[in-house]
């Protein structure tokens, strides 16, 4: 039997390397019958793996982890925070702390710890290539070392890019290994997919458990082949489960998806660490590789600057790595290669005009073309705001051979470095004009500017373009202009790990992955410089979460008046369980510019904030405890307002949002308004009362 199975390697072997699999099974099947007179079980033990194989999967991504330090920060993110991460874990996930995640020897390690930390009782790491390495197909592998234990929960999965705008589950989740520790659990593994099912959250999975041993023992390879068709797992190239993904319901199967890592300890699924459970725990990785089939590789593209300077220097391309391809670069007459040409990443130096750059990639598989138009366009790149007498402020280009640099700037800033170059700092003055810079090179002699901008109050993150009403502002979309003047924060720094890093302002991605505003505290507040697109009654809804019996009250100001109050936010179970609550009815017009969020209360979390146009609500008066009359309609001079207590403020609008009067009303009871000098048309009169609710009445002026 030796000599068979020597045979079936050599011929397995001549697979993989494309040789004729048709002649060669012919020749293997009248060999086993003459020798052995058995054909069917052995053809097909050649059939499977001849079909495994010749898929022709080609290397198009890995981190082989042969570096030291912190996980790769090109690749890897470290979401950081606590709070049970919805499942009602136990562990902090820490950031670039090499005590939980560091890669050395050849390995990344995600180390768990017993030790507090931020109100947590262990600490751990979630790494994640979201926004730096994604893909839609392929097989995705690794080679991973588990943990064990009771209440261990490592696992390898994958999620949809678009988590940001659709939340999950509608934005998919492929878990290619998901293990559960402990003592009749260490031998066994799980993979499973999860999506939207018309609003409801829908999941298949199966499990995997190993004849003898545990995944703690040894090295295992887990991984999914992820095609248009279906889904399919696998544990040391054994499968195990799939899933067809053909049907409409399942479209979240279809997009791109991130790769994550991740150690958590406890939660709902695993339950939690006991006495038997041992301390620290590892996951172990020697490898993370993305593989294509022939005809996918095609799917890539070339990396780098899309826009380059004329005649620029030294500008790096690249394409992913595999170690069995071959790599030959092309570039315009009036470019060259400065570096790297038969490799995957090459140094350039750039020509006068846009052009394409060009690269055959050829594998076991066969050779690709790939493509990559450049734009042969000068920028200079500066601050976004500057300060009056700011001092040390850079400018400065890409860099560009055989170039003399002549820059211009306003006449009060001082010239600190950059005469001739191509990088300029100024000691800036008073005077915000536009800094230029005239180059002369081989492509000739041009002059490009840069426009300043003065530091203050602009809407983010476009300063020219205010937030529109109706429609969804995100509570992390605070104006630019920081402490004072756009917001007010109690605490130094961000204590998050969500975006606006450089304000005090403390945001997460908690919300599904989407951005939030935590830690909120008594006495702050948010400005948002905004566009009411036209006047009408608006719903408010707001995306908030909290793990106390309740959050706020907190309140909602436009143009500095008080229009929604004591709005508070009822115990969501976690700080990451965001539900959509409704903070009231508002009437805004074009005059409304200006929106506060004033927190009189903290102890929750903000997401989105909607603005829906309604109705104006049947109840409203009465809700708020005022029943004011406003007669006669339609009006010729005046008006009469009855039911006042005194102490209003009564303000007239037409129907374009204009204030076109104010009043001020002392007295209980009715109160006259003069209409005599208005034009004929349709008003507005809004009522300001003296607990900072107010009532809006329609006016007819004939």
């Amino acid at each position: 039997m030796l000599e068979l199975w020597n045979l079936i390697h050599y011929f397995i072997f001549l697979d993989i390397n494309c040789i004729d699999l048709k002649t060669a099974k012919l020749l293997l099947n009248k060999y086993m019958m003459i020798k052995f007179g058995i054909i069917p079980l052995l053809t097909f033990m050649l059939s499977v793996g001849m079909s495994a194989n010749a898929q022709c999967f080609e290397l198009v991504w890995s981190d082989e982890f042969d570096y030291n330090g912190y996980p790769d920060a090109n690749v890897w993110t470290p979401e950081e925070g606590g709070g049970g991460w919805g499942n009602n874990e136990s562990q902090y996930y820490t950031s670039n702390d090499l005590d939980n995640a560091k890669v050395e020897n050849g390995f990344l390690t995600i180390t768990a710890l017993k030790e507090n930390f931020e109100g947590n009782e262990y600490t751990s790491a979630r790494l994640i290539t979201k926004g730096k390495i994604n893909f839609q197909y392929g097989k995705i592998e690794a080679r991973i070392k588990l943990p064990y234990g009771q209440g261990i929960w490592p696992a390898f999965w994958m999620m949809g890019e678009n988590i940001d705008d659709v939340g999950w589950p509608a934005c998919g989740e492929i878990d290619i290994m998901e293990f559960v520790g402990g003592d009749d659990t260490d031998n066994k593994v799980h993979g499973t997919v999860h999506w939207d099912n018309s609003g409801s959250h829908a999941q298949y999975g199966s499990s995997y458990s190993l004849a003898e041993g545990i995944f703690a023992n040894d090295f295992h390879t887990f991984s999914v082949e992820w095609t248009p068709e279906s889904v399919r797992w696998y544990v040391d190239n054994i499968q195990y489960n799939v899933i067809d993904i053909t049907p409409s319901g399942l479209s979240e199967f279809h997009q791109d998806f991130f790769i994550l890592l991740n150690l958590a300890v406890g939660g709902n699924w695993p339950g939690y660490p006991d006495a038997s459970t041992v301390f620290p725990q590892t996951l172990v990785v020697d490898y993370v590789r993305v593989y294509k089939k022939s005809g996918e590789i095609s799917e890539m593209s070339i990396s780098g600057n899309t826009v380059l300077p004329q005649n620029a220097s030294r500008a790096e391309y690249f394409l992913p790595f595999s170690p069995d391809w071959t790599y030959e670069w092309s570039v315009p007459e009036d470019a060259e290669i400065v570096d790297g040409q038969g490799t995957e990443r090459i140094i350039l130096n750039w020509g006068c005009t846009s052009d394409t750059l060009h690269c055959l990639v050829t594998g076991q598989c066969g050779t690709y073309h790939f493509s990559y138009t450049i734009a042969a366009e000068d920028s200079i790149y500066g601050p976004q705001f500057i300060d009056e007498n700011e001092e040390a402020v850079t400018f400065h280009v890409l860099p560009m051979e055989g170039t003399d640099y002549n820059w211009t700037f306003p006449e009060d800033a001082t010239l600190v470095y950059g005469t001739g170059n191509d990088t300029l700092v100024l000691n800036w003055g008073e005077t915000f004009d536009s800094v230029a810079l005239e180059l002369t090179n081989r492509c000739g002699t041009k002059t490009i500017g840069f426009e300043t901008v003065k530091r203050g109050k602009y809407p983010y993150p476009d300063i020219y373009s205010k937030h529109h009403i109706p429609g969804i502002i995100e509570a992390v979309h605070f104006d630019y202009g920081g402490e004072g003047v756009s917001y007010h924060d109690n605490s130094a720094g961000n204590e998050g790990g969500g975006p606006r890093q450089d304000t005090d302002v403390d945001t997460e991605n908690n919300d599904n992955g989407n951005p939030n505003v935590g830690w909120i505290r008594n006495g702050e507040w948010l400005e948002y410089l905004v566009h009411v697109d036209s006047a009408s009654w608006y719903r408010i809804n707001l995306r908030a979460a909290t793990d106390n019996s309740s959050g706020g009250p907190f309140s909602i100001l436009f143009n500095g008046t008080t229009l929604l109050s004591d709005i508070t936010v009822s115990g969501t179970g976690s700080w990451s369980s965001f539900t959509t609550i409704e903070a009231g009815t508002v009437y805004l017009s074009e005059t409304d510019t200006l929106m506060r969020l004033y927190f009189n209360a903290g102890g929750f979390n903000l997401g989105k904030i909607t603005f829906t146009p309604t109705t104006e609500p049947d109840s409203f008066k009465e809700k708020i405890g005022y029943k004011i009359g406003v007669y006669p309609v339609p009006a010729r001079s005046q008006i009469n307002i009855s039911g006042l207590t005194g102490s209003e403020e009564i303000s007239l609008f037409n129907a374009s949002g204009q204030i076109v009067g104010q009043q001020r009303n002392n007295a209980s009871g009715n109160f006259q308004l003069d209409i005599d000098g208005l034009e004929n048309g349709i008003y507005f009169i809004k009522i300001f009362h003296s607990n900072g609710n107010f009532t809006f009445h329609k006016m007819i002026k004939i």
